[in-house]
């Protein structure tokens, strides 16, 4: 798993206790994690609301295509940025559809996590899905052989990576989009994402939650930024088809 995080890899260690059932609920609603209250705040961003009478997230912006040699292009402009997105979605929902089915050595509790936690992304990829419509990129196929599902703290390690990449893109590519709707909604996710990293760092290590995770914070004191360029790199090892970004905005 190194290849999507810069952090050193953690040493599978033994299990710990899931989040008591009482405690667990009360960290998701203090949070904002419950699948409901997010697919209100997604659902209530449509794309009739997103896209400007004007078509402007269209100026200037290209579809994503499929090249000649199988290479997934996420197109230009405000579009690009979209399917950046979509394509991370695609991968968190992937992993968690397998981390729900195959982890080995987890409690009740921690599927539960793991299943709200694809739940809330379900919501993401569909709301992208339906927002690029034909400008989408197709459905993507994945390979996660690098993740050990037969210890439980690497399925949580492995999340809070594929989580804290998802940040990092939000934040790195809010600066590159023209549309005002569209970075509103980058805004929201990017919160989402970062509890859902939270919540796996408390799965791995129970009541750090509220650490800053120093890692990630850069000398000046903000979050972790990442470049299309960098996303990619950091995904790319975990999807099967080559993602171009060579269309992108760049800074």
């Amino acid at each position: 798993m190194e290849k999507i995080n810069s952090l050193t890899e953690k040493k599978a260690g033994p299990t710990v206790p899931a989040i008591p059932s009482v405690e667990r609920r009360m960290f998701l609603r203090n949070m904002g994690l419950f699948s409901a209250s997010t697919l209100a705040l997604l659902t209530a961003c449509s794309r009739d609301e997103i896209v400007a009478p004007t078509g402007t997230i269209r100026s200037g912006a290209r579809d994503a295509s499929v090249l000649a040699d199988g290479t997934v292009d996420l197109g230009s402009g405000d579009i690009g940025i979209a399917n950046l997105a979509y394509t991370l979605d695609q991968l968190e929902v992937a992993f968690y559809t397998m981390a729900v089915e195959k982890a080995m050595g987890v409690s009740a509790e921690d599927k539960r996590v793991l299943q709200e936690l694809h739940d809330h992304e379900i919501v993401h990829k569909e709301f992208f899905k339906a927002f690029l419509g034909s400008a989408a990129i197709p459905m993507l196929d994945f390979d996660f052989s690098a993740v050990n599902f037969n210890e439980r703290n690497a399925v949580f390690d492995a999340a809070q990576k594929f989580e804290d990449v998802g940040v990092g893109a939000f934040n790195g590519t809010g600066p590159l989009i023209d549309n005002d709707d569209v970075l509103k909604i980058a805004g929201k996710m990017v919160s989402i994402e970062a509890r859902h990293a939270t919540l796996a760092r408390h799965m791995i290590q129970p009541k750090s939650y509220f650490a800053l995770g120093h890692e990630l914070i850069d000398a000046n004191g903000l979050d972790w930024a990442l470049t299309p360029e960098e996303v990619v790199a950091k995904a790319q090892p975990f999807i099967k088809q080559k993602i171009s970004v060579a269309n992108l905005p760049k800074m």
